[in-house]
């Protein structure tokens, strides 16, 4: 068998690649060694959203029953099987895409032979370029290997049988306070450690305060400035030791530990690479003049979306010789608790951390008219400017906010100023209308 080009991974970067790439009409071989989607869209990145969005649709049905609308009562543990139960769609949806754009996929492990071929079980295929889109892993703490059973990753998170009376989470970071979201809704005693003093460290307090509080409603315990030093398996549950303090829960979550997803027969071709990643040129070649690596393979930010752009880029140099932007300074982004945080550009304590004079707006969701319709008590935007008024940061805090950032690295990446956000059409009543309530506070 040979192809024009052989793809590495079904995660989303090599995902978007094979959908742009296929435009061109030449032959593709897909290659995924786990489950088509990979982290992002499989086993760790959607699969959370799906289970938060359907507790939020809980807590709005649960505020009907409160005010004798509805009637009803709620089990935890099925609308965690419900979820579940719909997780495999992912991959059905992906592959009926895949054979509409006539590509060729095979499952397992692979294994270059040369520069030219690579080998899976019994079949030998040959190709001009490869393409490396294996992502990461996630890897336990230290010498605690994840089991996934009791020391558990994402992977294990999204897939348990019987929901736990109790989960301890180390980190508090993006991934670990999602997940710490998600259980403490139904239920779950949670606590959360980490070595540093601060949650979500690196984001402004106004936009992490909702989320800490929503988690502190639900009991939650954060332990800061400690270090997990050891995990034990005790009586069929976990103990971690902190110090002289120990902590015992049903599981314990690992978050934000990774490692990269290194092809087998790297070296039969001599393609460099290290424990971190495969480096790459700003076109995506590895050292191998025919190779590319593109996602979180290569090392850069570790985002799904970042993957997919890198996806498409890639398509389009190899295609039409289109040379990839490899543009980050908007850097759009969002944290999937319950209140989510999401926007563009920097942030405040970016800009004080840099000296940078600014100047910043913000405004309610509850002022708005569109909130007023939907009764939105919580939430706000805001926008940040320099001294030249360029709007330089869009930042929001409320249930669904990556609904409402759209497009606002592109304004921000053009360099636009707060007068042209004025002169700009906002549907009415939107809640997006939010942004043109806080530019003309300016």
């Amino acid at each position: 068998m040979k192809y024009d080009v052989v793809v590495l991974g079904a995660g989303p970067a090599g995902y978007y690649f094979v959908k742009e790439f296929a435009k061109s009409g030449k032959s593709i071989a897909l290659i995924e060694k786990y489950k088509l989607g990979g982290v992002g869209l499989r086993t760790g990145c959607l699969p959370v959203k799906k289970y938060l969005d359907t507790i939020r649709n809980m807590n709005k049905a649960k505020g009907l029953i409160d005010h004798d609308i509805l009637d009803g009562k709620f089990s935890s543990q099925k609308l965690y099987e419900s979820v579940k139960g719909k997780l495999s769609k992912v991959e059905s949806m992906m592959e009926d895409e895949l054979n509409n754009l006539n590509v060729d996929m095979f499952y397992g492990e692979c294994e270059f032979i040369d520069e030219n071929t690579i080998v899976i079980d019994d079949k030998r295929i040959n190709f001009q370029r490869a393409v490396l889109a294996t992502g990461t892993n996630p890897i336990g703490l230290g010498e605690h290997e994840l089991d996934e059973e009791f020391i558990i990753s994402h992977m294990g998170a999204i897939e348990f049988d019987k929901l736990p009376e109790s989960i301890c989470i180390i980190g508090a970071n993006v991934e670990g306070i999602e997940f710490a979201s998600l259980f403490s809704s139904l239920g779950v005693k949670v606590t959360v450690i980490d070595m540093d003093t601060h949650i979500l460290q690196g984001n402004d307090e106004d936009l992490k305060k909702l989320s800490i509080n929503y988690l502190k409603e639900n009991n939650v315990t954060f332990i800061l400035g400690e270090k997990a030093e050891k995990i034990e398996k005790y009586e069929g549950k976990v103990k971690i030791v902190l110090g002289k303090e120990e902590i015992r829960a049903d599981k314990v979550l690992v978050t934000g530990l990774r490692k990269p997803n290194i092809p087998k027969g790297l070296e039969n071709i001599g393609l460099k690479y290290d424990e971190n990643h495969i480096p790459v040129d700003n076109n995506f070649k590895t050292n191998v003049d025919n190779i590319y690596a593109i996602g979180d393979i290569n090392g850069t930010l570790g985002m799904a979306h970042v993957a997919i752009n890198q996806g498409i880029e890639l398509a389009d140099y190899l295609e039409r010789n289109i040379e990839p932007m490899r543009e980050y300074t908007s850097l759009p982004r969002s944290i999937y608790t319950i209140y989510e945080i999401t926007g563009a550009g920097f942030q405040e304590n970016e800009l004080m951390g840099k000296n940078i004079n600014y100047r910043v707006e913000k405004t309610y969701f509850k002022d708005t008219f569109r909130g007023f319709s939907k009764d939105i008590k919580e939430g706000f935007l805001k926008i940040i400017i320099d001294e030249n008024e360029r709007v330089i940061g869009i930042w929001i805090s409320s249930e669904n906010a990556s609904d409402l950032i759209g497009q606002i690295g592109l304004w921000i990446d053009e360099g636009v100023t707060i007068d042209y956000i004025k002169k700009k059409l906002f549907i009415h009543p939107t809640l997006g209308e939010a942004i043109l309530d806080t530019a003309i506070k300016f």
